[in-house]
Formats: C-alpha cells, sequence, structure tokens
C-alpha cells in the first residue's frame, strides 16, 4: 500500500544562525542546508521516512539492529504529484526526491518553448533529468529561510507553476491508501481527490461529491485559498492549522471552523496550534491532546511532519482512535524539530521506536 500527496514543491535554501542578526552586518550562518520543501512535499518525505523505519522492523536482515532506518525507494514509496517546472533547480530537486524515497510525477505544462520537456526515459511524468536551462516563469520557487534564536526569516519567490494534471494522469497508481493535498494548485488538488471515485450519472451535479473512493482524502489545510471551495466536499479528514480562516471568519476559534467544514460533509477536522494542544472534532466527539514542549526547536517543517505522519498512521487503521493518531503524528513532529533542517532527522532511531509502538 502507499499513499498520493499532492501539492507545491519548493527550493528551501536554510541558515541557522546563533544570534539575532544586525540587518546592516554580513553574518556567517552556524548551519546550511538546502532541500526540496512544500507541504506536500514535506509530508510525502516524512510518510517515506516511516516507511523506511518499518521495513527496519522487519528486515532480518539489518545489521543495525532494528535501531536506525536508511530511506530507499521500495514498492511502498509515495507518490508525489507536483509541479517541478526546468532547469537545473528542478533536477536537484528531482535527486532530492530520489534520495527521500519519494516517487515523483511532474505535471508542469508543456508550453511551444519547452516541446518534450518531461518526458524521460522513466516515462511521461517521472523526473530524474532536466535541462540545463528553463524558459523565464517556468523555474521552481525558492524559500530562503534563516532561523535564529528570536525567530525566522523568510523570502520566496512564485509558489505555483502551471501543471497539467492530465499529462501524467496514466502515471498515477491504481491504489492507494490514503490521499493527502496540501491545495496549493487546484487542478493537481482535484486529480488527487477524484482518483479512485467511481463511475456516476453525469446528469446529477452531486453524484460526484456522493461517490467515495475506498481510500480516505485528507487535507492539509495550512490557510485558506479560494480555490478551496469546489474541493472540499470531496475531503474526509480536513488537517487545519491556527491559521485557516475561511471566508468571512477573521479570527475564528476551532469549533467554529469544524462546523464551517462540517456543512461540505468533513465530520473530521484537526486543528494543530504550534506548541499548544491539538484539537479534534471527529464523528460528534471533540477534545484535545496536549502536545509535549522540545527545546531548541527547529520548527521549520513541523507542520508537514505532522501530516506525513498523520497520513501514516490513517492508511495503517488509525481512524477509530483520533487522539492515538494525533499523539503518534505529534511524537514524530517533534523528532523533525529537534534538529536542523528537514532531513537531518529522516534516519533518527527515534522513528523506529514510534512505529514499532504503534
Amino acid at each position: 500500500m502507499t499513499a498520493l500527496f499532492a501539492g507545491l514543491t519548493t527550493l528551501d535554501v536554510l541558515h541557522r544562525l546563533d544570534h539575532v542578526p544586525d540587518p546592516l552586518l554580513k553574518v556567517t550562518s552556524t548551519d546550511f542546508t538546502m532541500a526540496a520543501g512544500g507541504p506536500a512535499t514535506n509530508a510525502a518525505v516524512t510518510y517515506a521516512a516511516l516507511c523506511a523505519a518499518s521495513r527496519v522492523l522487519f528486515d532480518s536482515d539489518d545489521e543495525a539492529g532494528a535501531t536506525s532506518c536508511t530511506v530507499v525507494p521500495s514498492a511502498e514509496a509515495p507518490t508525489l504529484l507536483t509541479a517541478l517546472g526546468e532547469g537545473p533547480v528542478s533536477a536537484f530537486l528531482a535527486a532530492d526526491l530520489a534520495a527521500a524515497g519519494v516517487r515523483v510525477l511532474d505535471a508542469t505544462a508543456l508550453t511551444a518553448s519547452s516541446s518534450g520537456a518531461g518526458e524521460h526515459p522513466a516515462g511521461p511524468g517521472l523526473r530524474d533529468t532536466a535541462p540545463a536551462s528553463s524558459p523565464a516563469g517556468r523555474e521552481p520557487a525558492v524559500s530562503s529561510i534563516i532561523e535564529h534564536p528570536s525567530g525566522r526569516m523568510v523570502a520566496s519567490t512564485n509558489a505555483r507553476l502551471d501543471a497539467d494534471a492530465g499529462r501524467v494522469a496514466a502515471e498515477l497508481p491504481e491504489r492507494v491508501g490514503a490521499v493527502l493535498i496540501d491545495g496549493h494548485n487546484p487542478a493537481l488538488a482535484q486529480a488527487a481527490l477524484t482518483l479512485g471515485v467511481p463511475e456516476v450519472d453525469g446528469d446529477d451535479p452531486f453524484a460526484p461529491l456522493e461517490a467515495r473512493p475506498p481510500h480516505p482524502r485528507i487535507l492539509d489545510g495550512g490557510s485558506w485559498k479560494d480555490w478551496l471551495t469546489p474541493l472540499l466536499g470531496f475531503v474526509d479528514i480536513a488537517v487545519v492549522s491556527e491559521d485557516f480562516a475561511p471566508p468571512l471568519m477573521a479570527h475564528p476559534d476551532g469549533a467554529q471552523v469544524a462546523e464551517f467544514l462540517r456543512g461540505f460533509g468533513i465530520t473530521r477536522t484537526v486543528r494543530t496550534r504550534g506548541d499548544r494542544s491539538v484539537q479534534y472534532w471527529w464523528d460528534g466527539a471533540s477534545g484535545e491532546v496536549p502536545v509535549d514542549a522540545v527545546p531548541d526547536a527547529s520548527t521549520l517543517g513541523a507542520g508537514d511532519a505532522f501530516h506525513g505522519a498523520f497520513t501514516w498512521a490513517i492508511e495503517r487503521g488509525g481512524d477509530a482512535d483520533p487522539e492515538r493518531l494525533i499523539r503518534f503524528a505529534s511524537a514524530v513532529a517533534a523528532v523533525s524539530v529537534s534538529s536542523f533542517g528537514t532531513r537531518q532527522w529522516l534516519t533518527s532511531p527515534t522513528l523506529v521506536e514510534l512505529v514499532r509502538g504503534w
């Protein structure tokens, strides 16, 4: 079994400082890394790391004695439906995600100036190489991030590239255990949410919403996006942040957000709140799950790690107990913030222990 993730991929360039920077002075970072980023992307990387951790437990030939994990491609590798763009940055992103154990379907829309782009030996949309240069406006987004003791500074280029989901439709997995979308590209989100939906009577406009696939569909709701409304009817579970504010709700509380989503048929809502307790509304029940504090946390991508772990656990029967599900996802997120960046933690022995406990 595997999962499908659909959404944004960026290049994240991260620096860490041991002091608050002076805007008039050049500074030297104490740590540096760069990697593929974006909500759905980081969630897929987390899912792949948990798959690697689970393989450690069942691999009798593992010399590490089930204490550490190495991310390698496998049949259960998650699929990421995204738009990588063109050029050397795109090539780096493709290589980074392959190393993380993520199968990438690149749905970057073709143009007359880029005919043939994306057509590689691995098959349509399966990116393993990229042109040495790319037309203006077709490069992936780049986020420059500086972490320092008082917070974080972020500068980013345009977040979305044009995507053509139909170009890679034949490459989508036939069967998945779960789908997660981050909503950054509505065309990709629509393709992911309707994967596996049975054919229905074309004369009934509500039939596609009622014809549900056998797998759960999860929304990563980091913030409200104007094009989300027609997609919400296809969502089964919403995992939102405090910044998720639907229309006409400037500063809603969690219950108001859950009620809004219930109007679209979403009866399972989870709301993360940084280092405060996670709230949930789940098939008529509600409650809160406390979050353990992590000293000197590097919080970039923590929410994405939560979503990836949440998807992994849902796929493995976690929907019956929302509090157990949230505790597991929170524990994985805690591992992710215990080291700098979004890659160092992926081979942590703690992941193996968390998977063992699941």
